[in-house]
């Protein structure tokens, strides 16, 4: 029973650490480069030794307040030494996207070896007026 007052101190402590630790909400916004009207919401890849055939799958939203023409990906492959295996740009079958829409986007490339590390940026083509 000596250990009671110890319990309830340390239920006290407790209390009061959640109470005044502030906490950032896990669903809030992040924050978005103005710059950048594309996100990269989905994101897949695979790589078979047998074939050497890498094969990328993304979705991308537009995050901007205008349409994103021919919205697409670009990808750079290195080796686990960091020697660039590769790169390419994937434009998705969708031509436009207005804002808060998304478009899927796929990529296949053939390596020589097994990739160490996928760089993957969000893409448009840049339109004049």
């Amino acid at each position: 029973m000596a250990d009671f007052p110890f319990r309830k101190i340390m239920l006290l402590l407790l209390l009061v650490s959640i109470v005044l630790v502030p906490a950032k909400p896990a669903c809030s916004a992040c924050a978005l480069d103005p710059d950048v009207p594309l996100a990269i919401t989905k994101l897949n890849w695979a790589f078979s030794p047998k074939t050497g055939m890498f094969k990328l799958d993304a979705e991308v939203l537009n995050v901007s307040e205008w349409d994103v023409v021919e919205p697409g990906i670009v990808v750079a492959l290195y080796d686990s030494a960091g020697k660039e295996l590769g790169s390419n740009l994937s434009r998705s079958q969708v031509k436009r996207i207005r804002p808060g829409e998304r478009a899927p986007v796929q990529l296949v490339m053939e390596l020589a070896r097994i990739p160490g590390t996928v760089k993957v940026l969000p893409f448009q083509r840049n339109a004049g007026t």
